[in-house]
């Protein structure tokens, strides 16, 4: 009766040491690790306005004194002699241009954002065919040289950085042309004239 008891005893300790040895096994895991890449396609975007108004400022009118001058007069009412005003010898006014052209630079008139191969783009600008001249009837401005500026390159065409898409990185550029002044004689505006700028991822 004593063994009975024994065994009893040694099998209810055995159920209760099973019992407690699965409410304290380990958990379970399984780890991974997976690789990413993103595939960025090019794409750009270009700023420009389409139209432009150029005002420019209104000289100050002058009356410039070319000194005296004598002159021999016939009884024909015929007068020579004395000095005489040619253009080349003209008194200089305020308001003078080296020669009928003068170079125009519009700040900040484009931008460009996006992405390219090597983060760089390619802006040109170009004068359409027939629009190089601003009339106002007879009265015409030639326009010529035509170039793109990043602010650190500047030509008909540059390369110039692509930062992104976000507004807050876009590179900002300016245009700038020669105004030939002369075949022009009235005031008032003169229109007609066009340049074109072309973005290019690269």
């Amino acid at each position: 009766m004593t063994h009975m008891k024994y065994f009893k005893a040694v099998a209810l300790s055995a159920a209760i040491s099973l019992a407690t040895a699965g409410n304290t096994q380990c958990a379970v895991s399984s780890r991974g690790t997976a690789d990413i890449s993103a595939n960025i396609p090019e794409f750009i975007i270009l700023h420009y306005y389409s139209s432009l108004s150029l005002n420019f400022a209104t000289p100050e009118s002058e009356a410039l004194d070319e000194g005296s001058s004598t002159l021999n007069v016939t009884w024909k009412g015929d007068a020579s002699g004395g000095e005489e005003l040619a253009a080349s010898n003209l008194m200089s006014a305020k308001m003078e241009l080296d020669g009928t052209t003068t170079t125009v630079r519009m700040p900040n008139v484009w931008a460009v954002r996006g992405f390219s191969k090597n983060g760089t783009a390619s802006v040109t600008a170009t004068i359409p065919s027939g629009k190089g001249t601003l009339s106002n009837g007879e009265s015409q401005i030639g326009i010529s040289n035509v170039q793109v500026s990043d602010n650190s390159n500047t030509g008909a065409t540059i390369t110039t950085a692509l930062n992104g898409i976000a507004r807050s990185r876009a590179t900002v550029g300016s245009i700038l042309m020669d105004l030939d002044f002369s075949r022009t004689n009235r005031s008032g505006t003169h229109s007609g004239g066009q340049y074109t700028i072309t973005a290019s991822t690269m």
